[in-house]
């Protein structure tokens, strides 16, 4: 079984870029209402906030990923 081609990778690319963009900044609205005192939980909410920020963190750790695995596999030489 062939592996995708270049025209399938350019469009492969252009899906993931899009979730990458539509999803970067979903925990950013929860981070910042935090960090402005939106729930008064005292420690809990200090757990909480850090809690969204490591999860942000990896979020976008994970979609530069996966941009980057495309865009790698796109510019690979062709076999």
């Amino acid at each position: 079984m062939a592996g995708p081609d270049a025209v399938e990778l350019r469009m492969l690319l252009g899906r993931v870029q899009r979730l990458s963009d539509d999803h970067w900044r979903l925990l950013s609205g929860p981070r910042m209402a935090m960090a402005d005192h939106a729930w008064v939980g005292g420690a809990s909410a200090r757990g909480f906030a850090s809690r969204v920020e490591d999860a942000e963190r990896r979020l976008q750790a994970q979609l530069a990923k996966s941009v980057q695995l495309v865009r790698d596999k796109s510019n690979a030489p062709v076999l």
